[in-house]
């Protein structure tokens, strides 16, 4: 895997990291929207940055 690889989400981390049920998923312009926010974080910041992130704001 290259330094890129190991830095981005693919949809079902995020779904499980904001526990999103499978009969709530939104549309995949939707979807790819988030998951173009999260990589940009994660490849700027780290994996560990995101995650830490999305659990303050979904624990608050």
């Amino acid at each position: 895997m290259t330094d890129i690889q190991d830095k981005i989400f693919d949809w079902n981390e995020v779904a499980d990291l904001f526990g999103i049920p499978d009969q709530s998923m939104p549309r995949e312009e939707e979807r790819d929207r988030i998951l173009e926010r999260i990589n940009a974080l994660s490849c700027r910041y780290g994996r560990e940055y995101v995650i830490k992130k999305i659990t303050l704001q979904t624990t608050h």
